[in-house]
């Protein structure tokens, strides 16, 4: 009856009902199209999206083109549509919006869900659609508000009307944040997976929106993989259910596990001070901005093998040197205090996050147990064995250098059985040694001589320790290094290594200072009579002195300008031992000056920069100049050589190169310098403490820096030199045969044959006898110590 009377009502009222819906229709209406109206004028207008800059990423590459570093406040790489998979665009359309492809900017299901759910005071998610989020994201603030949300929508609708849904989805998928500072799916694809977004997989691919919502957070891969990967299977079986993909996709799909732990190309870092250095020039030369939200991509001249290798050789002569220097004292004790509760077996150290069980690897260790020959270490769930003889370098008693509860730092010299964690306490797997972190600092830099290009650059032992670049930042006396230099000078000005100059005590006027100077010899002692090529693989003193003196301190000067020293030199005396101070960096460069014959070349880092759209906005090239004679450069290198074979150099003389090389040593050994060269790499290498201190007794050049180069070169040559290397001799060059203790040409009376070169006309011409040699007599015994400097 009820209903009979009510459809009686509405026939007899219909005009005037359809009136009354079309008057509230148009209200609502003018309501809606008002308060767009005024929404508006508050908030940003849609601009072209494509001229939107997000941060992008500054990434250092090695000189194979290869990521060794990045830089930004937002780590993110752009990738275009191409590049993004079919497989994350399932797996995001089937998390974020089933209706991408057929709404025109707004999901209604999902707008409908998260308005209930507001009303209700309910969590039934946002209900945003794709682009409503990418609107959200560019232009508005993430709180939930009926605002907000209608500014969503309404920037939702432009955005659609202006862009293709490909488009939309590309500008997303680059817009996203995935956690840590990670920006994008390019750089989450990096992070999480270590590979590029294009070979992601389908379970990879369904963790992306799994994680979206609060990737530091609740969706936090790392620390709470349980919810993620509750919601990545399901997100898969979203994606099942919407026939993405089939059964057996999923059901392989659910089996594949996380990721464990960030694929950070910085977790094995390397080349610390090459990279910062690189930093600073970039930086000072385009802005801070530009570096770190620029999205730069620098080539560098970096190579990476070699880099490891300078890094190895300096750390391994750093720790002998320091053990040379001694034991330093008491180790860091768990147990000792009054209050301690430890339990040494289930104790951990900050430093075994990220513990390497391997051969050679320095790591922190607990001391559980001290005998007279050995003491048994902890080292994360493993235990092992340091034998007394593994800590004798310390000159002390096991028991009197560690007690139980110490934390010391050891090496693994060997594994000598299974690395069980279940084995327990009987199984002592690690064959140790006892290290100290070294109080020596040291550098060493390897330049090609072809073009100028660093290869490899450490700056000090450790840059978490120190990123004060010894390598380019530290000015250091330069010892005997300055001498190749001299010797240059006066080659070119006369001199050729068959003259002798005497090797005595002698007082020299410097007009330059007006105070008389007296250098000493390293030895104390003089030799008399000796050739130029013999004071020089000796480093004798004395001889460099007369030939300042002979050829003038500003000549010397000048040269040393000529071969790229721009470091504050003064016209004095003193200039004969290198008693002013230049960067290694410096020195290096100017020792290219010989492999290479007479042509400098200028040291760079960088091969060209490209921005984020690959155009170059620079390039460098090889920066070569000619500063003396190929002949005088000639003679020079083949006077190194012999430094290496019969002087001071010696260590690596057994290296399978023609290596030509020159040490330095500072007064009271306070520096430590080796510069030396093969024809295709010239390296330097400086040893010393950043207080100017002793090194200690006898740590010279030869002892002290010479090993670091002889370790590299071993490498280096290995590889990079399968043929057999030698140097073109000039036309203007020519070789005779003299004795090398006289000078003079070989004759029958000789006793020391040796093939000496010099400039065309100015060879000797008179043989030796037996009563040149009784003149030198005296001074033949100086042969038995070669490590003079």
């Amino acid at each position: 009856m009820d209903k009979i009377v009510v459809r009686k009502f509405v026939i007899q009222n219909l005009k005037r009902i359809l009136f009354l819906l079309s008057v509230l229709i148009v209200v609502l209406l003018g309501a809606l199209i008002g308060i767009i109206l005024v929404y508006q004028k508050g908030f940003p207008q849609i601009k072209d999206l494509e001229d939107i800059k997000p941060k992008i990423m500054t990434v250092i590459h090695d000189d194979q083109g290869n990521p060794v570093k990045e830089f930004a406040i937002e780590k993110r790489a752009i990738v275009r549509r191409q590049d993004i998979p079919d497989v994350l665009v399932k797996a995001l359309i089937a998390s974020e919006d089933n209706q991408f492809y057929t709404h025109w900017g707004i999901n209604f299901k999902g707008t409908m869900r998260a308005i209930i759910g507001q009303i209700f005071n309910k969590n039934y998610g946002g209900g945003s659609s794709i682009t409503q989020q990418l609107a959200r994201d560019l232009f508005l603030t993430p709180e939930r508000t009926w605002s907000r949300k209608l500014q969503e929508m309404l920037m939702a609708i432009q955005i659609e009307k202006k862009y293709s849904k490909d488009q939309i989805l590309t500008f997303y998928c680059n817009k996203i944040f995935l956690g840590a500072s990670v920006w994008g799916v390019e750089a989450a694809s990096k992070y999480y997976f270590g590979k590029s977004v294009n070979d992601i997989n389908l379970a990879e691919a369904a963790l992306i929106p799994t994680i979206m919502p609060a990737p530091n957070g609740k969706y936090n891969v790392y620390l709470q993989p349980e919810n993620c990967l509750k919601k990545r299977n399901s997100v898969l079986n979203r994606m099942l259910e919407l026939k993405f993909i089939n059964a057996d996709q999923y059901r392989q799909a659910i089996a594949f596990p996380l990721p464990k732990k960030p694929f950070d190309i910085s977790e094995d870092e390397v080349g610390d001070y090459f990279v910062e250095e690189t930093r600073k020039m970039v930086e000072a030369k385009y802005g801070d901005i530009r570096l770190y939200t620029g999205g730069l991509n620098v080539y560098t001249t970096l190579n990476v093998e070699m880099q490891k290798w300078a890094e190895q050789a300096l750390k391994e002569n750093l720790r002998d040197l320091d053990k040379r220097r001694g034991w330093r004292g008491k180790l860091k004790n768990l147990i000792l205090s009054a209050e301690s509760t430890i339990d040494l077996e289930s104790a951990l150290l900050p430093t075994w996050k990220r513990l390497k069980i391997e051969k050679g690897e320095i790591i922190e260790g607990i001391v559980l147990s001290v005998a007279s020959q050995e003491a048994v270490i902890k080292i994360g769930d493993y235990r092992g064995v340091l034998a007394a003889e593994n800590a004798k370098w310390t000159r002390k008693e096991l028991k009197r250098v560690m007690q139980k509860g110490d934390v010391g730092l050891f090496k693994i010299l060997d594994i000598t059985g299974p690395l069980d964690a279940d084995a327990g306490e009987s199984a002592h797997p690690l064959k140790l040694s006892l290290e100290q972190e070294p109080e020596v600092e040291g550098a060493i830099l390897a330049v090609d001589n072809k073009t100028g290009e660093i290869k490899a650059m450490v700056g000090g032992y450790s840059f978490a320790r120190n990123k004060w670049n010894h390598a380019t930042q530290a000015l250091r006396q330069t010892g005997s290094t300055i001498k190749p230099i001299i010797y240059t000078a006066a080659i070119e000005n006369g001199y050729t290594p068959a003259q002798i100059i005497v090797d005595e005590p002698t007082i020299f006027d410097n007009e330059w200072t007006q105070e008389p100077y007296e250098p000493q010899n390293h030895t104390g002692d003089f030799l008399g009579p000796l050739t130029l090529r013999r004071g020089f693989e000796k480093s004798r003193n004395i001889i460099s002195t007369k030939i300042v003196e002979s050829i003038t301190p500003p000549v010397v000067v000048r040269y040393a300008k000529n071969f790229g020293i721009t470091s504050d030199l003064r016209p004095y005396m003193s200039i004969a031992l290198g008693a002013f101070e230049v960067t290694l960096k410096e020195m290096t460069a100017a020792f290219t000056v010989f492999p290479n014959l007479g042509v400098r070349v200028n040291p760079y880092l960088i091969r060209k920069i490209v921005d984020q759209n690959n155009y170059l906005i620079e390039e460098n090239y090889p920066d070569r100049k000619r500063v003396v004679e190929p002949e005088s450069a000639y003679i020079m290198n083949y006077l190194m050589q012999g430094v290496v074979k019969s002087g001071t150099g010696f260590r690596a003389r057994d290296l399978k190169a023609p290596i030509g090389g020159k040490t330095g040593t500072t007064d009271d050994y306070t520096d430590a310098w080796f510069i030396g060269f093969s024809p295709t790499v010239t390296v330097g290498v400086w040893v010393g403490l950043d207080k100017k201190e002793k090194l200690g007794n006898e740590e010279t050049g030869s002892r002290a820096a010479c090993p670091v180069f002889v370790n590299f070169m071993e490498k280096y040559l290995a590889k990079y030199t399968a043929e057999p290397q030698e140097y073109k001799r000039p036309s203007g060059v020519i070789m005779r045969e003299i004795d090398k203790y006289t000078g003079k040409l070989l004759g029958k009376e000789c006793l020391y044959p040796f093939w000496e070169a010099f400039i065309r006309g100015a060879e000797p011409l008179e043989y030796c006898t037996e009563e040149d040699h009784q003149k030198f007599s005296n001074y033949y015994q100086d042969e038995v110590n070669p490590e003079d400097e």
